[in-house]
């Protein structure tokens, strides 16, 4: 009879095909910021899980380090701001994007660059010869900073940058070792409400609007040999992106599980635009940035280098 049972439950479990039986596990990189609000949901609200995907979400500091992790297999895929990814491919590496994450926004004012208390910058040419950190050398904060510089006549290379992780940018603002950093939401938050900085310039009103400032990324090798995951994943995101929308406080919750901020700051960061459908033409924007920038030597395809 146990045995009778026991085989009973196994068919049962096999054909209702639930998200408990036969999981393909997946380890991602990211960052605590709210650029992925919809990853951020799909974890949160079990719909990795719907999908018969058991994705472990790892936090790495600095986003420069996700190309190396993908290449050597300690993660399957990288939640990677554009520049980086186009950098990788720049460099040599054959990478890959499946599903979009954030994109650029007028309606919003999560992505500036914070000033230090105290420091009186305001134009672009108050930064010109001040220390700014960014959350990785060529990183799309970086270059979305210097596109506005660019923009407003200021040499970028007249201003001197260093790389500041995400999570020490409040300490390393607060002990003026830096005159300012460009940070997304919470983070902005975080330094804004604690008083330790204000913002110089909110940057999202000069960057046209729809260009994607994340993506899901991984090798073309993993990519090639898992098919049904990337397709589980976009359906994941894409849902995870509607709740986020519908829901932001929820979603706020869910960031926070692990951005680890105070409440209080958190309740109010600004959920960022999420767009999972990657168009070719929108990254092909931030090719000619970065060339622009002298950012890349070469002028990928980017057609190639999205799996639909």
């Amino acid at each position: 009879m146990k045995r009778t049972l026991c085989a009973a439950l196994a068919l049962g479990a096999i054909l209702a095909g639930g998200p408990a039986f036969a999981q393909s596990k997946i380890n991602l990189e990211t960052t605590a910021g709210a650029a992925g609000a919809a990853l951020f949901a799909a974890k949160g609200e079990g719909y990795f899980e719907k999908h018969g995907l058991d994705v472990n979400v790892m936090i790495v500091n600095l986003m420069p380090n996700f190309p190396p992790a993908l290449v050597a297999g300690s993660a399957d895929v990288g939640f990677m701001v554009t520049t980086t990814f186009l950098q990788a491919i720049d460099g040599g590496l054959d990478l890959v994007a499946f599903v979009g994450g954030s994109v650029t926004s007028h309606r919003f004012a999560d992505t500036a660059a914070i000033a230090a208390a105290g420091t009186n910058l305001k134009t672009a040419q108050d930064f010109i010869g001040k220390k700014v950190g960014v959350p990785g050398i060529g990183a799309t904060l970086q270059v979305m900073f210097r596109y506005w510089l660019m923009e407003n006549g200021v040499d970028f290379e007249k201003v001197n940058f260093a790389e500041v992780s995400f999570p020490t940018m409040r300490d390393t603002l607060s002990s003026k070792s830096v005159d300012a950093v460009v940070a997304t939401d919470p983070f902005i938050a975080q330094m804004t409400k604690g008083g330790i900085g204000y913002p110089a310039v909110v940057l999202n009103p000069s960057i046209p609007e729809g260009k994607p400032l994340v993506m899901y990324t991984a090798t073309r090798i993993w990519a090639d040999a898992h098919p049904k995951e990337i397709i589980a994943f976009r359906e994941a995101i894409t849902e995870g992106a509607a709740f986020a929308k519908a829901n932001p406080d929820k979603t706020r919750d869910d960031i926070n599980v692990y951005a680890k901020l105070p409440v209080e700051i958190m309740k109010n960061i600004e959920i960022s635009e999420q767009e999972p459908k990657l168009e070719t033409e929108q990254v092909a924007w931030w090719v000619d940035v970065m060339k622009k920038q002298k950012m890349l030597t070469t002028s990928p395809d980017v057609a190639k280098l999205i799996v639909k």
